[in-house]
């Protein structure tokens, strides 16, 4: 007698781990979006600034590693912020293929409303910071365990 493999079984949507972070993704956007909106900056803008914030100046390729997109992701991303007075482009005189991003005193400026923005993202949680760092955790594993089976598909 052969064995027949079984059928997989259906998993329901709610139960798919995928689902549950993709709504978290969608809660998460919305949230931002509203805290964000008297910066006027966008998520992906506001990620940028905040690396610029911390760094002083990076290079495009930097900001594209940093944030885990590519260079064509990045390039009309500081398009944007520059056409806003709050970053300056300038190339290395060393190598001018490499193009480093410095913030204006606006984009330093405007560093101070960052803060309401963060204080609105840890209220809206509702997380201590021991369920935080462990999320983190979690993600971060899941992230990196992903990142490194795409791969092999």
């Amino acid at each position: 007698m052969t064995d027949i493999p079984e059928k997989p079984a259906s998993v329901e949507l709610d139960q798919m781990l995928c689902f549950a972070v993709y709504r978290a993704e969608q809660a998460f956007n919305r949230v931002y979006r509203t805290a964000l909106a008297p910066t006027g900056l966008t998520y992906p803008q506001f990620l940028t600034m905040k690396l610029l914030w911390s760094e002083g100046s990076l290079s495009v390729g930097e900001i594209s590693q940093r944030l885990g997109v590519d260079s064509g992701t990045t390039t009309p991303l500081i398009k944007r912020l520059s056409l806003m007075g709050l970053v300056t482009k300038m190339r290395r005189d060393d190598d001018e293929r490499r193009v480093d991003i410095y913030l204006t005193e606006k984009g330093r400026a405007l560093q101070e409303k960052s803060d309401a923005v963060t204080k609105c993202i840890v209220d809206a949680v509702g997380m201590d910071q021991p369920q935080v760092n462990a999320t983190l955790a979690t993600i971060n594993a899941l992230s990196a365990k992903l990142s490194g089976t795409t791969s092999d598909l």
